[in-house]
């Protein structure tokens, strides 16, 4: 019931122009996130796992990192290949802001394959795009931050959330143990529309010193969907987000090892006050020209000032 109050709430700020929100601290370009999701669904197009287009988008993403100051050669960049469903071969794509620290790790991740027949703008181009938003502000360093942030672009999420799978299974014990929290996004831009909703889902967190899964009448907050409430309390408007059980996506793979996760994704309301996907989920008509791109920022902007929350530091703004 709380869920419910808390997502009407949210519907009924959005519809009283809640979407004209104020910019966030860090300054993230939504002008930017746009241009990087048109070329990704426009030039490229679709990009099911394990064709030329899926590594034609991660050719584009790599050299978009390397211009930013990544690079393999000083172990902020690394491009690895993987087999999945019916074993074709996708790629996994990491940026590395702090390399080689000794505090937490934190992930943030999006999926940039897409199911055929659809360019994908919000499943998950323009979470792709925020991702990218979010390595232009970090760079390959940032002294104030006490931890290391990997930036994942994954493939293979659309036939089993591979991708996140041939990441985890590549940690060693220690790596592991050090991965503080993860945030996926999916749907990081909204359609505009009445009912359109920021949330969170998650399947799990530490209670006690121990991982515990939650249920769908019971969804469990957990350091993750704290740290993005806070920041969205604190920059936007001052309610918590909505937090539903939910899976779908890669964040899954994380929570089945005990890593704190959290997918961040807009949604929209049904009659019941449930969060369900967009209309054009999975479809051809899943393009730019129907989004809004302000809460691509918004999302980005909630998940810098979550890392900046649990790295101990302030945001110094742009």
């Amino acid at each position: 019931m709380r869920t419910r109050i808390l997502c009407c709430a949210a519907a009924l700020w959005l519809l009283l122009g809640g979407c004209a929100a104020p910019q966030g601290p860090f300054g993230l370009d939504a002008g930017r996130i746009q241009a990087d999701t048109e070329y990704l669904c426009n030039e490229i197009g679709d990009r099911p796992t394990g064709t030329e287009k899926e590594r034609l988008a991660c050719d584009w993403l790599e050299e978009r990192l390397k211009e930013l100051g990544f690079s393999r050669e000083e172990g902020t960049l690394e491009r690895t290949g993987f087999q999945g469903l019916f074993e074709l071969t996708s790629e996994n794509l990491t940026a590395v802001c702090n390399s080689g620290s000794g505090g937490p790790i934190l992930c943030v991740m999006a999926h940039y394959d897409t199911v055929e027949g659809s360019p994908g703008a919000r499943d998950n181009t323009s979470s792709a795009a925020v991702l990218l938003e979010l390595a232009r502000y970090l760079g390959p360093a940032r002294e104030e931050l006490n931890g290391e942030i990997r930036l994942l672009f994954l493939g293979s999420e659309e036939n089993g959330y591979h991708g996140a799978s041939a990441y985890v299974e590549s940690l060693t014990g220690e790596e592991r143990a050090r991965h503080l929290a993860a945030f996926n996004m999916e749907n990081s831009a909204a359609s505009p529309g009445e009912g359109a909703v920021l949330t969170c889902g998650t399947q799990g967190g530490i209670v006690d010193g121990e991982y515990q899964e939650g249920n769908f009448l019971e969804p469990m907050p957990n350091l993750a969907t704290r740290a993005l409430s806070r920041a969205y309390e604190e920059y936007y408007r001052g309610d918590p987000l909505p937090v539903f059980h939910r899976g779908m996506s890669d964040h899954v793979i994380f929570h089945e090892a005990g890593i704190e996760a959290a997918n961040i994704s807009w949604r929209f309301l049904d009659a019941d006050g449930m969060a369900t996907v967009p209309p054009e989920y999975h479809l051809p008509t899943d393009v730019p020209e129907t989004m809004s791109f302000a809460e691509g920022a918004v999302t980005g902007e909630c998940i810098l000032g979550a890392i900046f929350q649990l790295c101990g530091a302030a945001p110094d703004g742009k």
